[in-house]
């Protein structure tokens, strides 16, 4: 197979490859075999039809399923050959080929852009320092107070802060039921802040059990699922069941309820404080890293295709429509339970006709940019950006993982997800995790050669 590579831009390749008639022949022989085996013609034995009656019949539509077939592993081979790392799948641009003879086919393909890394020590950054105050502590203990509220039901009046089980009829524009759309002993936690409606639950106020009572509402404007965000809603809304809820007393039994290790109020309160610290701690070395990253973005000037940032960003809509998909379902959920409680490859090609489809990439590539804003383009450059920074970071700075290390580092990992380290270590992100743990040791480097200023907050 011959490639040659044709360059059409700093980070754009055009490959055009040739593959020999002598290995499309074999391709062809065999795809011809295997279709005899299966095919079945009145007049023959299955898998006894003739080679040639196949081809005469069916040798167009095999030689298009054996190119398509073969041109990802022969885009893989040329790439291989020409040492070239594409961003992307290449696309097929041209193609000829006639039964007989050699195939002939052009692929473009932007590459990775190669960064030159220039001095990356002693950048200049801040350090988050935070006191825990008597306030925030008070915030996180009337938390967990109320995790562990107990509930009684009452025969009075439903007040703030009371919970209702009820059952829910929505109802359509003119006040008829909507078929379908009856939910049966909801859990409403009355008065909560984060509920997605606050007008829904001030009217629920004052309903007694065995009340029926219709209530218009509106949901909260900043709703993750875009449906239900500011929506009107009507629903006929059956009190079952009105419950008062009682905090437990801020003592050493309360402490023994939240965890069995903790035996008196004094440890909890302790443990409150360092996660808490724990947590600021986090914030601190995020931020400095953002700013280290910011230092060597600054000192660096890093120019990529226009397609991989499409492709980047078009990724990242995918993966956000997808996300919105399922906090929708659980936004649909939680409505009523939340209500309930308190949320490219494609080518064209015809074998047998040399084309050029994808003629004008860079136009392509602006109309697909034409989709995103300002803001999202400008939020992927950077991700872009630090990602390629971070890679030429890694050929320069030598960091080494033990395997101790790792297991450790998974540990904690699969605590947050909750799962367990040897789940964890079985899974496909087991790679991209020591890759994290990489880079939190080059950071650690980039963080001791840094000149760092506190900043209390």
């Amino acid at each position: 197979m011959q490639t040659n590579v044709i360059e059409t831009g700093k980070w754009e390749r055009d490959l055009e490859i040739e593959v020999p008639a002598e290995r499309m022949s074999k391709e062809m022989s065999s795809a011809l075999r295997t279709y005899q085996k299966r095919l079945e013609v009145p007049g023959f034995r299955k898998g006894k039809v003739p080679l040639n009656l196949i081809e005469q019949r069916y040798g167009p539509a095999i030689r298009s399923g054996v190119i398509e077939d073969l041109l990802p592993k022969l885009l893989q081979e040329a790439t291989q050959t020409a040492g070239i790392n594409p961003a992307g799948t290449p696309r097929i641009t041209k193609l000829e080929h006639e039964p007989g003879s050699a195939l002939n086919f052009t692929a473009s393909l932007d590459i990775w852009p190669e960064v030159e890394l220039d001095s990356y020590e002693g950048l200049d950054i801040s350090r988050v320092v935070h006191e825990i105050t008597d306030d925030e502590m008070d915030e996180q203990l009337a938390e967990l107070r109320n995790r562990q509220a107990t509930e009684r039901s009452v025969e009075r009046a439903l007040e703030k802060g009371d919970v209702l089980i009820a059952d829910l009829q929505r109802l359509d524009d003119n006040g008829e039921p909507v078929e379908g759309d009856r939910y049966e002993e909801r859990y409403f936690h009355v008065g909560n802040a984060e509920a997605p409606s606050p007008e829904f639950e001030e009217a629920l106020v004052g309903i007694n059990a065995g009340e029926e009572r219709t209530i218009d509402f509106t949901y909260r404007d900043d709703l993750p699922n875009e449906e239900l965000a500011g929506k009107e809603e009507h629903f006929l809304v059956t009190a079952r069941e009105v419950r008062e809820r009682s905090l437990p007393e801020l003592d050493d039994e309360f402490a023994k309820d939240v965890g069995e290790q903790f035996e008196n109020l004094d440890q909890l309160k302790d443990h409150v404080r360092e996660q808490m610290t724990q947590r600021w701690d986090f914030m601190a070395r995020q931020q400095m890293r953002g700013e280290l990253m910011d230092g060597l973005l600054e000192k660096h000037e890093i120019e990529f295709p226009e397609g991989l940032i499409a492709n980047y960003l078009e990724s990242i809509r995918r993966e956000r429509e997808s996300q919105a998909q399922g906090q929708g379902q659980q936004a649909g959920q939680d409505h009523d339970h939340d209500h309930d409680h308190d949320h490219d490859h494609d080518h064209d090609h015809d074998h047998d006709h040399d084309h050029d489809h994808d003629h004008d990439h860079d136009h392509e590539s602006e109309d697909r940019l034409a989709k995103f804003s300002d803001e999202e383009r400008q939020s992927g450059e950077r991700r872009l950006k630090s990602y390629l920074l971070m890679e030429a970071l890694r050929s320069k700075i030598t960091v080494e993982v033990s395997d101790e290390e790792f297991d450790t580092y998974l540990e904690g990992r699969a605590g947050e997800m909750g799962l367990s380290a040897e789940d964890l270590k079985r899974s496909p992100r087991v790679g991209d995790l020591r890759r994290d743990l990489e880079e939190d040791k080059i950071f650690e480097q980039l963080e001791s050669t840094a000149n760092i200023t506190e900043k209390k907050v």
